[in-house]
């Protein structure tokens, strides 16, 4: 199960950094900017970020330790790990004590981080396309949907972004109407299931070690 779940998860990464990227530089510029409409800004940024990735030859290295620091810095922080780890948990987060639930939220966050480092290098083949944006809740909760472009097919991408004290963060991605906090919860399900709460962090934890 965790390895069909790593499946979803490393085929969808390489168009969802460029995103996150992009997203990394909302609050901020929403602070020294007047108020844009959330698809114009990631228009813009998605630019700045493309441009970026593409002008640096280390962040086209996938073993460059610039790429590791550039994903702790400008992504990590823009991701709401502890909601996305809730909400893939689902009904089996009250089953874990408060040790378990920080020690799956930690394991989760380095598989993320790790496969998003090992993404970087690709983005220099791709641009994103903002197509519309969503509100379910004005200034707080919003899906921005765009396409990938730049292999043979475009890849629809739809972002859930929640607004916070900390800014905009993610804390869900569909692609191709395949939501992947969906699919973490399908994987979390089973394994719950056939191994407990502790059957996640061991799942984890070995794919973290490999």
């Amino acid at each position: 199960m965790m390895r069909r779940f790593l499946g979803h998860l490393t085929h969808a990464i390489t168009s969802v950094c460029l995103c996150t990227m992009v997203i990394t530089g909302l609050a901020i510029s929403s602070a020294r900017a007047e108020v844009q409409a959330p698809d114009d800004l990631v228009g813009k940024l998605a630019v700045e970020m493309t441009q970026a990735v593409r002008s640096d030859p280390e962040l086209q290295n996938p073993g460059s330790l610039k790429i590791s620091d550039f994903v702790q810095k400008n992504i990590v922080p823009r991701f709401d790990f502890d909601r996305i780890t809730q909400i893939a948990m689902g009904r089996n987060w009250n089953k874990a004590d408060p040790a378990q639930q920080k020690q799956i939220v930690i394991e989760f966050g380095r598989l993320l981080t790790r496969t998003y480092s090992n993404a970087i290098a690709n983005l220099k083949d791709l641009d994103v396309e903002v197509k519309a944006t969503r509100v379910t809740t004005p200034n707080a909760d919003v899906t921005v949907k765009t396409q990938m472009i730049g292999r043979a097919q475009p890849v629809a991408i739809d972002y859930g972004l929640i607004n916070g004290p900390a800014g905009w963060k993610v804390y869900d991605v569909t692609v191709e109407g395949i939501s992947l906090v969906a699919a973490y919860r399908d994987e979390f399900n089973g394994l719950v299931t056939s191994s407990g709460v502790q059957g996640v962090i061991d799942a984890l934890k070995k794919k973290n070690g490999e």
